[in-house]
């Protein structure tokens, strides 16, 4: 269904911190490891990011010029403001400018996720940062996917709690994933700036087949007291996991007249960029070493290599929505942290996570790795690691599959707001298990959600499998993406492994010692 508001809808606007200390990104990106995952998976090069938002000022020392290839930066612009004619994409609200800065500024100090890639720039919120329905905001996202974007910024909410999947917002961010590759990292809302008393994530946050993404404060020890939380409307955890958001030091778009960045950013807005970011840098990567870059493999890799640190907005530990043992074996709904997904993303993480393993399984595999592949109706699929795990180890396991959206185009043969999008098939229910010695000891069986999650403390020396299992499965058959990490047993994954680590054959740490 289509939906109409009536009060105009805003994004998901920053709040400046009077007199509070600035974390600028020089500082926000090392602290979840971004600069070792630039140095290991890629700066961006041959990557389009599309930043559909209110408008990029590309002339800004940060944004501006070519990239190492020769190439523009600006790969297209234009404005999708009906209400402002003779706006062509310059950024009057300031918003764009800094998030998109976050993922691509290639300032000497300030320097983004990825400096070397080129950007689309979609101007889709109007000079006081709201816009009066979403079809601006999907003639944006579609001006985007035309001119080759590989990975979506959507640094906006609904002001209304709409998160249920079904309007053709939600449905178009699917397509994008299931029909043509490209990934989206998706805000799902401050609460402050949704309905008074809701605390419940907003479109385009609750999108299926993107990754939804709350914030945490800037010493990244909990999730900030304003970042939305689960469950949307139809009952599925988002987010799906957390980025630093708080006191962000970004581009200024009114260089010009005042100060090259702005301080004191705060909102999921800001963290929506540190996740595109990864997004860019791990399909640089992928294009680098010849690894799929499908967005079930970056969600899911993105995913699993997230740290379990980060705490709950009263300062409460890690834990999945809810938690049973049902005959033996822990089993829960709801997989997901209610307020930090699967916790706080990591480059350092990712890059062990994404180049150690790649796609390998079914079958006997190493300690570290993701795989690609489809499953039929009531078939199962298992991942047996080849070294027994032991009392202390951890291993976590994420798996995703998609929601299947087809579209109709209304003629013009652009991707834009005249096309019907439809979920064109029930969603598959795919289960995740944990086996030892064969046998069940922990289970992630949501029945709404694509995603499963498990993290486990071992307490029992024994073999290990992670298993895929096709409970429901619609079509012929379902494709999905598993990843598992189990880390040497006291290490933690931060820069200085990277950095020790750089040129040295990557194979040779896929086993544990």
């Amino acid at each position: 269904m289509n939906f109409k508001p009536g009060p105009r809808a805003i994004a998901a606007l920053f709040l400046c911190a009077a007199a509070a200390p600035t974390w600028a990104i020089n500082v926000s990106i090392p602290g979840i490891h971004g600069d070792v995952s630039r140095t290991l998976l890629g700066n961006g090069t041959g990557i389009i990011v599309g930043v559909i938002d209110s408008g990029m000022d590309d002339t800004h020392p940060a944004l501006a010029g070519n990239d190492s290839l020769g190439n523009p930066r600006l790969v297209a612009e234009q404005s999708f403001v009906t209400t402002e004619p003779d706006n062509t994409g310059d950024d009057i609200f300031g918003h764009g400018t800094a998030v998109g800065s976050i993922a691509l500024s290639n300032d000497s100090v300030y320097q983004g996720f990825v400096p070397d890639a080129r950007y689309v720039n979609s101007r889709v919120l109007d000079s006081y940062g709201g816009f009066p329905d979403d079809a601006q905001v999907r003639n944006g996202i579609g001006f985007a996917i035309d001119h080759g974007a590989n990975v979506l910024n959507l640094s906006m909410n609904y002001f209304a709690a709409l998160s249920g999947g079904y309007t053709q917002f939600d449905l178009m961010i699917d397509w994008a994933a299931y029909a043509r590759g490209v990934s989206s990292s998706l805000s799902v809302g401050n609460i402050s700036q949704g309905p008074v008393g809701v605390d419940a994530v907003r479109d385009p946050g609750g999108a299926f087949n993107g990754l939804s993404v709350g914030r945490v404060i800037n010493d990244l020890s909990k999730v900030s007291i304003d970042s939305a939380g689960s469950y949307t409307e139809d009952g599925r955890m988002k987010p799906d996991l957390v980025a630093p958001g708080t006191l962000i030091t970004a581009a200024n778009s009114d260089w010009e007249g005042g100060t090259l960045w702005k301080t004191g950013l705060n909102g999921t807005s800001f963290a929506v960029p540190q996740v595109t970011g990864l997004i860019a840098q791990e399909l640089e990567g992928g294009n680098t070493h010849g690894y799929s870059t499908d967005p079930l493999v970056i969600k899911a890799t993105i995913m699993n290599s997230a740290t379990k640190k980060v705490l709950g907005r009263t300062f409460q530990p890690w834990a999945p929505g809810n938690m049973s043992d049902i005959a033996g074996v822990e089993t829960t709904s709801h997989p997901l942290d209610p307020q930090s997904g699967v916790g706080l993303i990591d480059g350092a993480a990712l890059a062990r996570q994404y180049l150690n393993g790649a796609n390998e399984g079914p079958g006997l595999v190493g300690d570290i790795g993701w795989n690609l592949n489809s499953i039929v109706d009531q078939a199962t699929a298992d991942y047996t690691i080849n070294s027994p795990l032991s009392k202390g180890d951890i291993l976590t396991a994420t798996l995703t599959w998609y929601r299947h959206v087809s579209r109709t185009d209304d003629g013009d043969g652009m991707v834009d707001a005249g096309d019907n999008f439809i979920q064109d098939q029930m969603l598959s229910n795919l289960d995740l298990e944990v086996l030892r010695d064969g046998v069940p000891i922990a289970a992630s069986l949501s029945a709404v959600d694509n995603v499963e999650h498990l993290n486990l403390s071992i307490d029992q020396t024994g073999q290990y499998t992670v298993r895929v299992l096709g409970s429901t499965v619609y079509g012929s058959s379902e494709q999905y993406a598993v990843a598992w990490f189990v880390p040497e047993p006291g290490s933690v994954i931060l820069s200085i492994w990277a950095a020790a680590f750089v040129g040295i054959g990557w194979r040779r740490f896929a086993t544990r010692s």
